[in-house]
């Protein structure tokens, strides 16, 4: 466990920085615009393609464990709809706990599997992200269209903004140089290693930025609720999925890796987009970042595959 705390904590410290940074130093919004969009359109890019056109995809671990992940995620999904038998919520708030219960954050995601599974999990990270970024984008604007307060989304406008993704494209990518035997070399090399080392600190910084600590009394429980569903709830029946199915090494480390991490900073803007209940998303984003500093560390420490 302690390894697992000292290959973590560098992670959220980086978190820390970037909060401090946007409170006291780069307060200004548009900074912190620019930094996430050279993250996500350069920076996460170069790293995937990196790095999934390198690895070692033998064997059928990999899609035993995306299998196990994608299952436990509907799993989550309709157990959330169960407890609203019970416990009435308003549509909105409902949305933003849904939200907060199936998605997830890939900057943290991807570090993390760097910081703890090294190249191999970099590009593990990189194919769970094709797969279960549409899985829980799909899951999410579903309930927003029919739950949300204000405008609608259609599917097909859905799917393709996921087919310009530069993550999802970018592991494609990856994946096709992989099949095909390709691979940089020389200067090219060299170029997209000096892209890919400044996506880490960069997305874990703006994930920081990001945090919004306003809680209001109303919403506190519903925060505790999906605190609980994210970070406890999804590594259990990941892990349960897991072991049903025989998944083993390191493919079923980063599958459980996944379900362990905090709930996606775009969430947010999707719950004010589609009528969510977007305080209540920040504050489940925020709280959810915070807890799996602990969550995490427990959890990979202890459960192994």
């Amino acid at each position: 466990m302690i390894n697992s705390l000292f290959a973590i904590l560098p992670i959220f410290l980086l978190i820390v920085v970037g909060h401090a940074s946007k409170r006291w130093v780069l307060t200004d919004d548009g900074w912190w615009k620019y930094v996430d969009k050279l993250v996500y359109y350069l920076f996460f890019p170069a790293l995937l393609i990196l790095d999934v056109s390198r690895a070692d995809f033998a064997g059928g671990e990999t899609s035993v464990a995306i299998a196990a992940t994608m299952m436990a995620t509907l799993a989550v999904g309709t157990l959330i709809f169960l407890g609203r038998v019970f416990v009435k919520t308003r549509n909105d708030l409902f949305t933003s706990i849904f939200q907060g219960g199936v998605r997830y954050n890939s900057y943290v995601f991807i570090a993390l599997a760097h910081s703890l599974y090294g190249v191999e999990g970099v590009a593990l990270s990189g194919v769970f992200v094709a797969y279960l970024i549409v899985l829980t984008n799909v899951m999410s604007v579903l309930v927003l269209n029919h739950f949300g307060d204000t405008g609608r989304k259609s599917l097909a406008g859905m799917f393709g903004a996921l087919a310009k993704n530069p993550l999802i494209i970018a592991a494609i990518l990856g994946l096709l140089m992989n099949g095909l035997g390709l691979s940089f070399g020389g200067a090219i090399e060299q170029f997209m290693t000096y892209l890919a080392g400044a996506a880490t600190p960069l997305s874990l910084m703006s994930v920081g930025a990001g945090l919004m600590f306003n809680l209001q009394a109303n919403r506190v429980l519903a925060t505790v609720y999906v605190v609980g569903l994210k970070l406890m709830l999804m590594p259990i029946i990941t892990f349960g999925f897991l072991l049903a199915m025989g998944a083993s090494g390191v493919a079923a480390n980063v599958a459980l890796l996944y379900a362990c991490v905090p709930c996606a900073g775009n969430a947010y803007i999707l719950a004010r987009q589609m009528g969510g209940d977007a305080p209540a998303m920040a504050s489940m984003i925020t709280w959810t970042t915070l807890v799996s500093t602990l969550s995490i560390t427990l959890i990979v420490g202890t459960l192994t595959l």
